[in-house]
């Protein structure tokens, strides 16, 4: 818990910072009104051993994912960052030959597939040009980054998705099953079938194994950059560090006041990405692509949402201040 003495002013400010329900909500009222601004309770911070958060209007369980604590908004947004150059890598080193191969189409078809590796080649390289070179040290523009990475990705999905719905509708029921059943076994363990055969100097059906490489390829780059990434800022979002904050950086009152509405924005973020995510795992390469760029379009929002208060607040710090949180957010 984390709780500091206000004067009437600020206790006034205090209830203007809840959501508009939770203004009228008991506990609302008695955090603010009772002299202390305690944050965990009234900003929809764990309470009750951290199974029940205060959230939007009402209280509500969650289960409370790892990453959170100092530094988890950094982490989420290196993630978001630096998966902008490997999605650019993953666009670029599509196994198009392999997929040809499984589905055998035919000219009308293969049409569509070369057109397909073109136009993801194009958006390949221009998402590679777009992308942020490099992680800013500096909180604040690190979240602009951010942005620029998201928006750059989600233009190259803009412009490969046709092309790649344009290929996949070509195909016919068994092109398709084909496609997804050799996804689906590049992406699952391996058999202790196909470890006996390796054991044994037998050689696994070529088509599977070209999958199963780039599928790896795949899950050391931008998928695992991303995989999961609505989640993990959720939960940043809802985790920000506030007494080693306070202490560490040692806030004024006017600072401690403008940390709480980034907290509250934070709050707000979090709720609409819990809103704007799409929960469901896509099957289908098409289905995919268009969720992973819903939820980078879904991060992109919150970003922008806490961006004003977290530039405010980090101006309002010193130099020595500014070092000292750079660490923990």
């Amino acid at each position: 818990m984390c709780c500091v003495r206000l004067s009437l002013n600020l206790r006034k400010r205090a209830l203007s910072l809840l959501p508009g329900a939770a203004q009228q909500h008991p506990l609302g009222k008695r955090c603010a009104w009772n002299a202390l601004w305690c944050l965990p309770k009234c900003a929809g911070f764990s309470i009750d051993k951290g199974k029940t958060v205060f959230v939007g209007s009402y209280p509500r369980a969650i289960k409370l994912l790892p990453i959170r604590g100092a530094g988890a908004l950094s982490v989420v947004a290196e993630r978001l960052i630096s998966g902008c150059g490997q999605q650019a890598d993953e666009l670029g080193n599509l196994p198009f030959a392999t997929i040809a191969r499984i589905a055998a189409p035919n000219e009308a078809q293969g049409g569509a597939l070369e057109a397909l590796r073109e136009t993801a080649t194009q958006a390949a390289e221009r998402l590679a040009s777009d992308c942020p070179q490099s992680v800013p040290a500096e909180p604040a523009v690190r979240l602009e980054a951010v942005e620029r990475a998201i928006d750059a990705a989600s233009a190259a999905f803009a412009t490969v998705l046709p092309a790649l719905q344009t290929f996949y509708s070509a195909l016919d029921d068994e092109q398709k099953a084909r496609l997804l059943r050799d996804m689906a076994l590049a992406g699952a363990p391996e058999s202790s079938t196909e470890r006996t055969a390796k054991r044994s100097g037998e050689r696994s059906d070529r088509r599977s194994s070209r999958w199963r490489a780039y599928a790896s390829v795949d899950h050391t780059a931008a998928a695992k950059g991303w995989d999961g990434i609505c989640e993990d800022f959720i939960s940043a979002l809802r985790g920000w560090p506030i007494r080693e904050i306070e202490g560490g950086v040692g806030l004024s009152e006017p600072q401690r006041i403008t940390f709480y509405e980034l907290v509250i924005s934070s709050l707000r973020a979090a709720d609409l990405l819990v809103a704007a995510c799409p929960a469901e795992t896509a099957l289908t390469p098409v289905g995919r692509m268009a969720t992973l760029r819903a939820r980078l379009d879904a991060a992109r929002a919150a970003t922008a949402a806490i961006r004003p208060e977290f530039e405010h607040f980090f101006d309002s710090l010193d130099q020595a201040q500014q070092v000292r949180f750079a660490p923990m957010n």
